[in-house]
Protein backbone atom coordinates (compact mmCIF):
# COMPACT_ATOMS: atom_id res chain seq x y z
CA UNK A 1 0.00 0.00 0.00
CA UNK A 2 1.88 3.09 -1.05
CA UNK A 3 0.58 5.84 0.70
CA UNK A 4 0.01 8.66 -2.33
CA UNK A 5 -1.17 12.41 -0.58
CA UNK A 6 -1.45 14.05 2.34
CA UNK A 7 -3.79 16.98 3.42
CA UNK A 8 -3.30 19.01 6.57
CA UNK A 9 -6.07 21.14 8.04
CA UNK A 10 -6.22 23.49 11.08
CA UNK A 11 -9.27 23.66 13.05
CA UNK A 12 -9.50 26.37 15.62
CA UNK A 13 -12.50 25.02 18.22
CA UNK A 14 -13.57 28.10 21.09
CA UNK A 15 -13.34 26.41 24.38
CA UNK A 16 -15.74 29.26 25.78
CA UNK A 17 -14.02 30.64 29.52
CA UNK A 18 -11.57 28.05 29.23
CA UNK A 19 -11.68 24.14 30.57
CA UNK A 20 -9.54 21.98 32.48
CA UNK A 21 -6.72 23.49 34.46
CA UNK A 22 -4.73 25.52 31.47
CA UNK A 23 -7.13 28.41 31.23
CA UNK A 24 -6.75 28.28 27.54
CA UNK A 25 -10.18 29.40 25.48
CA UNK A 26 -9.54 27.42 21.95
CA UNK A 27 -7.86 24.52 20.65
CA UNK A 28 -6.16 24.11 17.56
CA UNK A 29 -6.56 21.05 15.90
CA UNK A 30 -4.24 19.89 13.14
CA UNK A 31 -6.33 17.27 11.36
CA UNK A 32 -4.47 15.10 8.95
CA UNK A 33 -5.62 12.79 5.96
CA UNK A 34 -3.20 10.33 4.12
CA UNK A 35 -4.78 8.45 1.20
CA UNK A 36 -2.85 5.24 -0.46
CA UNK A 37 -2.68 4.01 -3.66
CA UNK A 38 -5.74 2.39 -3.48
CA UNK A 39 -8.13 5.22 -2.22
CA UNK A 40 -8.03 4.54 1.32
CA UNK A 41 -7.91 7.37 3.99
CA UNK A 42 -6.30 7.49 7.28
CA UNK A 43 -7.41 10.45 9.29
CA UNK A 44 -4.82 11.52 12.29
CA UNK A 45 -4.87 14.84 14.37
CA UNK A 46 -2.68 17.00 16.73
CA UNK A 47 -3.44 19.87 18.87
CA UNK A 48 -1.73 23.05 20.37
CA UNK A 49 -3.83 24.41 23.62
CA UNK A 50 -1.59 27.63 23.46
CA UNK A 51 -1.09 28.75 19.77
CA UNK A 52 1.27 27.37 17.52
CA UNK A 53 -1.16 25.21 15.54
CA UNK A 54 0.17 26.86 12.35
CA UNK A 55 3.50 25.90 12.73
CA UNK A 56 2.81 22.03 13.14
CA UNK A 57 0.05 22.44 10.11
CA UNK A 58 3.71 23.98 8.16
CA UNK A 59 5.80 21.19 9.33
CA UNK A 60 3.69 18.33 7.99
CA UNK A 61 3.20 20.00 4.40
CA UNK A 62 6.99 21.35 4.13
CA UNK A 63 8.95 19.18 6.05
CA UNK A 64 7.24 15.85 6.73
CA UNK A 65 5.14 15.12 3.49
CA UNK A 66 7.79 15.10 1.51
CA UNK A 67 9.21 12.13 3.69
CA UNK A 68 6.39 10.33 3.19
CA UNK A 69 4.50 10.57 0.09
CA UNK A 70 5.45 7.54 -2.30
CA UNK A 71 6.13 5.35 0.48
CA UNK A 72 4.77 2.26 1.49
CA UNK A 73 2.95 2.02 4.55
CA UNK A 74 4.35 -1.16 5.87
CA UNK A 75 7.82 0.91 6.16
CA UNK A 76 6.03 3.20 8.75
CA UNK A 77 8.44 2.26 11.24
CA UNK A 78 11.54 2.89 9.37
CA UNK A 79 10.10 6.38 7.94
CA UNK A 80 8.88 7.23 11.42
CA UNK A 81 12.55 7.18 12.62
CA UNK A 82 13.88 9.37 9.87
CA UNK A 83 11.08 11.75 10.86
CA UNK A 84 12.86 11.62 14.30
CA UNK A 85 16.03 11.79 13.29
CA UNK A 86 15.57 14.67 10.46
CA UNK A 87 13.51 16.98 13.34
CA UNK A 88 15.77 16.40 16.46
CA UNK A 89 17.13 19.87 15.85
CA UNK A 90 14.16 21.73 15.95
CA UNK A 91 13.11 19.94 19.16
CA UNK A 92 10.14 17.61 20.42
CA UNK A 93 7.28 20.99 21.38
CA UNK A 94 6.54 21.56 17.68
CA UNK A 95 7.99 18.37 15.31
CA UNK A 96 6.75 15.83 17.51
CA UNK A 97 3.25 16.89 17.43
CA UNK A 98 3.35 16.80 13.77
CA UNK A 99 4.70 13.38 14.06
CA UNK A 100 2.04 11.94 15.91
CA UNK A 101 -0.67 13.26 13.53
CA UNK A 102 0.60 11.30 10.81
CA UNK A 103 1.71 8.39 12.64
CA UNK A 104 -2.02 8.06 13.82
CA UNK A 105 -3.46 8.46 10.27
CA UNK A 106 -0.92 5.63 9.34
CA UNK A 107 -2.64 3.86 12.32
CA UNK A 108 -6.26 4.34 11.14
CA UNK A 109 -4.99 3.47 7.58
CA UNK A 110 -3.86 -0.15 9.09
CA UNK A 111 -7.40 -0.61 10.62
CA UNK A 112 -9.62 0.32 7.55
CA UNK A 113 -6.97 -1.81 4.94
CA UNK A 114 -7.64 -4.63 7.24
CA UNK A 115 -11.21 -4.31 8.88
CA UNK A 116 -10.62 -4.21 11.65
CA UNK A 117 -11.13 -1.69 15.03
CA UNK A 118 -8.02 -0.06 16.11
CA UNK A 119 -7.71 -1.91 19.21
CA UNK A 120 -8.16 -5.43 17.62
CA UNK A 121 -5.00 -4.75 15.49
CA UNK A 122 -3.32 -3.51 18.17
CA UNK A 123 -4.12 -7.07 20.18
CA UNK A 124 -7.14 -6.43 22.55
CA UNK A 125 -6.51 -7.01 26.26
CA UNK A 126 -9.90 -5.64 27.06
CA UNK A 127 -13.43 -4.75 25.55
CA UNK A 128 -13.99 -1.75 27.79
CA UNK A 129 -11.88 0.62 30.02
CA UNK A 130 -12.86 2.76 33.19
CA UNK A 131 -13.48 6.42 32.12
CA UNK A 132 -13.04 9.30 35.07
CA UNK A 133 -14.61 12.38 34.96
CA UNK A 134 -12.65 15.30 34.39
CA UNK A 135 -14.66 17.95 31.55
CA UNK A 136 -16.96 19.22 34.57
CA UNK A 137 -13.99 21.11 36.69
CA UNK A 138 -12.17 24.56 36.39
CA UNK A 139 -10.40 26.80 38.63
CA UNK A 140 -13.31 29.69 37.65
CA UNK A 141 -16.02 27.48 39.12
CA UNK A 142 -17.80 27.83 42.62
CA UNK A 143 -17.71 25.25 44.91
CA UNK A 144 -21.47 24.31 44.21
CA UNK A 145 -20.42 24.00 40.54
CA UNK A 146 -17.56 21.85 41.23
CA UNK A 147 -19.72 19.99 43.62
CA UNK A 148 -22.52 19.21 41.11
CA UNK A 149 -20.32 18.42 38.58
CA UNK A 150 -19.20 15.59 40.47
CA UNK A 151 -22.32 14.56 42.24
CA UNK A 152 -23.62 14.03 38.23
CA UNK A 153 -20.50 12.03 37.16
CA UNK A 154 -21.28 9.85 39.93
CA UNK A 155 -25.22 9.88 38.70
CA UNK A 156 -24.29 8.77 35.26
CA UNK A 157 -22.08 5.74 36.86
CA UNK A 158 -18.40 7.01 37.08
CA UNK A 159 -16.21 5.54 39.77
CA UNK A 160 -13.67 8.17 39.47
CA UNK A 161 -13.41 12.27 39.28
CA UNK A 162 -10.20 14.54 38.58
CA UNK A 163 -10.31 18.34 40.36
CA UNK A 164 -8.04 21.18 39.45
CA UNK A 165 -5.69 23.13 42.03
CA UNK A 166 -2.81 25.55 41.98
CA UNK A 167 -4.76 29.15 40.32
CA UNK A 168 -6.30 30.09 43.66
CA UNK A 169 -4.13 29.64 46.51
CA UNK A 170 -3.49 25.96 48.38
CA UNK A 171 -5.93 27.18 51.36
CA UNK A 172 -8.75 27.69 49.06
CA UNK A 173 -7.51 24.71 46.74
CA UNK A 174 -8.15 22.49 49.92
CA UNK A 175 -11.35 23.87 50.94
CA UNK A 176 -12.79 23.45 47.54
CA UNK A 177 -11.61 19.37 47.73
CA UNK A 178 -12.97 18.65 50.94
CA UNK A 179 -16.33 20.29 50.23
CA UNK A 180 -16.64 18.21 47.12
CA UNK A 181 -15.44 14.98 48.78
CA UNK A 182 -17.74 15.52 51.35
CA UNK A 183 -20.45 15.25 48.53
CA UNK A 184 -18.93 11.82 47.07
CA UNK A 185 -16.97 10.13 49.81
CA UNK A 186 -17.24 6.91 47.61
CA UNK A 187 -15.87 7.94 43.89
CA UNK A 188 -11.97 7.58 43.46
CA UNK A 189 -10.74 11.11 43.65
CA UNK A 190 -7.82 12.58 41.61
CA UNK A 191 -5.88 16.51 41.77
CA UNK A 192 -4.35 18.04 38.80
CA UNK A 193 -1.82 20.58 40.06
CA UNK A 194 -1.26 21.95 36.51
CA UNK A 195 2.79 22.33 37.23
CA UNK A 196 1.81 25.53 39.56
CA UNK A 197 3.48 24.39 43.02
CA UNK A 198 6.94 24.92 44.54
CA UNK A 199 8.68 21.82 46.16
CA UNK A 200 7.01 23.46 49.60
CA UNK A 201 3.95 23.64 49.02
CA UNK A 202 3.42 20.49 46.96
CA UNK A 203 4.42 18.82 50.01
CA UNK A 204 2.61 20.38 52.12
CA UNK A 205 -0.84 20.18 49.70
CA UNK A 206 0.20 16.20 49.41
CA UNK A 207 -0.02 15.59 52.35
CA UNK A 208 -3.46 17.14 53.09
CA UNK A 209 -4.84 15.08 50.02
CA UNK A 210 -3.38 12.04 51.47
CA UNK A 211 -5.89 12.53 54.16
CA UNK A 212 -8.85 12.74 51.80
CA UNK A 213 -7.80 9.36 50.49
CA UNK A 214 -7.01 11.10 47.13
CA UNK A 215 -5.37 8.73 44.64
CA UNK A 216 -2.68 10.84 42.62
CA UNK A 217 -1.24 13.97 42.62
CA UNK A 218 -0.72 15.44 39.46
CA UNK A 219 1.98 17.83 37.80
CA UNK A 220 2.45 19.25 41.29
CA UNK A 221 5.63 20.70 39.77
CA UNK A 222 6.96 22.30 36.57
CA UNK A 223 8.04 18.57 34.34
CA UNK A 224 11.46 19.89 33.58
CA UNK A 225 11.96 19.35 37.35
CA UNK A 226 12.34 15.89 37.64
CA UNK A 227 14.73 15.62 41.14
CA UNK A 228 12.13 17.28 42.79
CA UNK A 229 8.78 15.40 41.66
CA UNK A 230 11.19 12.01 43.07
CA UNK A 231 11.46 13.85 46.46
CA UNK A 232 8.00 13.89 46.34
CA UNK A 233 6.98 10.50 45.32
CA UNK A 234 10.00 9.48 48.67
CA UNK A 235 7.59 11.71 50.78
CA UNK A 236 3.93 11.22 49.60
CA UNK A 237 1.96 7.76 50.26
CA UNK A 238 -0.26 8.85 47.15
CA UNK A 239 0.40 8.50 43.86
CA UNK A 240 2.51 10.84 41.26
CA UNK A 241 1.15 11.19 38.02
CA UNK A 242 3.04 12.71 34.99
CA UNK A 243 3.55 13.11 31.41
CA UNK A 244 0.83 15.80 29.28
CA UNK A 245 4.46 17.42 29.12
CA UNK A 246 6.49 15.26 28.23
CA UNK A 247 7.74 14.44 24.84
CA UNK A 248 8.86 10.94 23.80
CA UNK A 249 9.61 8.01 25.82
CA UNK A 250 13.01 9.18 26.90
CA UNK A 251 11.53 12.31 29.05
CA UNK A 252 9.19 9.60 30.86
CA UNK A 253 12.67 7.47 31.15
CA UNK A 254 14.05 10.37 33.39
CA UNK A 255 11.02 9.95 35.56
CA UNK A 256 11.14 5.77 35.72
CA UNK A 257 14.35 5.34 36.17
CA UNK A 258 14.34 7.92 39.12
CA UNK A 259 11.08 6.65 41.14
CA UNK A 260 9.57 10.19 40.06
CA UNK A 261 6.32 8.71 38.95
CA UNK A 262 3.75 5.92 39.79
CA UNK A 263 1.36 6.98 37.14
CA UNK A 264 2.41 8.07 33.03
CA UNK A 265 0.31 9.84 31.54
CA UNK A 266 1.41 10.01 27.69
CA UNK A 267 -0.84 11.86 24.90
CA UNK A 268 -0.57 9.93 21.63
CA UNK A 269 -1.35 13.12 19.67
CA UNK A 270 1.36 14.53 21.54
CA UNK A 271 4.37 12.56 22.26
CA UNK A 272 5.00 11.01 18.60
CA UNK A 273 1.81 9.25 17.84
CA UNK A 274 0.50 5.29 18.92
CA UNK A 275 3.52 3.99 18.07
CA UNK A 276 5.24 6.24 20.70
CA UNK A 277 2.48 6.19 22.94
CA UNK A 278 3.17 2.13 23.10
CA UNK A 279 7.09 2.18 23.58
CA UNK A 280 6.19 4.40 26.12
CA UNK A 281 3.63 2.34 28.27
CA UNK A 282 5.99 -0.87 27.78
CA UNK A 283 8.36 1.17 29.20
CA UNK A 284 5.98 1.82 32.03
CA UNK A 285 5.40 -1.72 32.58
CA UNK A 286 8.76 -2.64 33.10
CA UNK A 287 9.31 -0.48 35.88
CA UNK A 288 5.93 -1.10 36.96
CA UNK A 289 3.79 1.52 36.64
CA UNK A 290 0.27 2.26 35.47
CA UNK A 291 -0.36 4.63 32.57
CA UNK A 292 -3.58 6.75 31.90
CA UNK A 293 -3.08 9.03 29.34
CA UNK A 294 -3.85 12.61 29.16
CA UNK A 295 -7.27 13.81 27.68
CA UNK A 296 -8.51 12.59 23.98
CA UNK A 297 -10.73 9.48 25.04
CA UNK A 298 -11.81 8.75 21.77
CA UNK A 299 -8.49 7.96 20.55
CA UNK A 300 -7.38 6.72 23.56
CA UNK A 301 -9.62 4.24 24.50
CA UNK A 302 -8.07 2.08 21.91
CA UNK A 303 -4.62 2.16 22.70
CA UNK A 304 -6.14 1.40 26.78
CA UNK A 305 -8.04 -1.82 25.96
CA UNK A 306 -4.61 -2.61 23.96
CA UNK A 307 -2.72 -2.48 26.91
CA UNK A 308 -1.76 -4.76 29.90
CA UNK A 309 -0.86 -2.02 32.63
CA UNK A 310 -3.71 1.04 31.30
CA UNK A 311 -5.59 1.76 34.26
CA UNK A 312 -8.20 4.16 32.76
CA UNK A 313 -8.69 7.27 30.38
CA UNK A 314 -9.81 10.81 30.94
CA UNK A 315 -13.39 11.95 29.72
CA UNK A 316 -12.32 15.64 29.36
CA UNK A 317 -14.68 17.20 25.81
CA UNK A 318 -12.00 18.71 23.99
CA UNK A 319 -12.82 18.04 20.53
CA UNK A 320 -16.66 17.21 21.04
CA UNK A 321 -17.37 20.19 18.71
CA UNK A 322 -15.87 18.61 15.27
CA UNK A 323 -17.14 15.16 15.95
CA UNK A 324 -20.35 13.21 14.41
CA UNK A 325 -20.37 11.06 17.06
CA UNK A 326 -18.91 11.31 20.62
CA UNK A 327 -17.75 7.72 22.55
CA UNK A 328 -19.79 5.07 24.15
CA UNK A 329 -19.70 5.15 27.86
CA UNK A 330 -21.81 2.99 30.21
CA UNK A 331 -21.73 3.10 33.71
CA UNK A 332 -18.03 4.60 34.14
CA UNK A 333 -16.50 2.78 31.49
CA UNK A 334 -15.81 3.79 28.01
CA UNK A 335 -16.45 0.84 25.07
CA UNK A 336 -13.94 1.30 22.17
CA UNK A 337 -15.91 1.84 18.82
CA UNK A 338 -16.21 -1.08 16.64
CA UNK A 339 -15.86 0.40 13.27
CA UNK A 340 -12.49 -0.13 11.02
CA UNK A 341 -9.24 1.83 12.02
CA UNK A 342 -9.71 4.06 15.17
CA UNK A 343 -13.47 4.93 14.19
CA UNK A 344 -13.37 8.12 14.77
CA UNK A 345 -16.47 9.87 12.92
CA UNK A 346 -15.58 13.71 11.92
CA UNK A 347 -18.82 15.99 11.67
CA UNK A 348 -16.53 17.54 8.47
CA UNK A 349 -19.53 20.63 8.36
CA UNK A 350 -18.52 21.82 11.43
CA UNK A 351 -14.61 21.44 10.74
CA UNK A 352 -15.41 23.32 7.59
CA UNK A 353 -16.87 26.06 10.10
CA UNK A 354 -14.01 26.25 12.35
CA UNK A 355 -10.95 26.46 9.07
Amino acid sequence: MVLSSINARLVTIPLGAGRGGSGATQVEVILVEIVSNDGIVGTGFSYALTGGGSAIKKIIEDMLAPLVIGQQEIRWEMIWYQIWDKTHRLGRGVALPALSALDIAIWDLRGKKQGKPLYELLGAHKEKIQIYGSGRATHGMSIEQLIEGAISYQEEGYKAIKLRAGALGINNDLARIKAVREHVPSLQMMIDCNERFNYTDALWFGKHLEQLDIYWMEEPLISDDVEGHRRLAEQLKLSIAVGEHLQGRFEFVQYLQKGAATVCQPDAPLVGGISEWRRIATIAEGFGVVVSPHFLPELHVHLAASTVNCVSIEHFPLINDILGETLTIEAGYAVPPQRPGHGIIWDWEKIKHFE
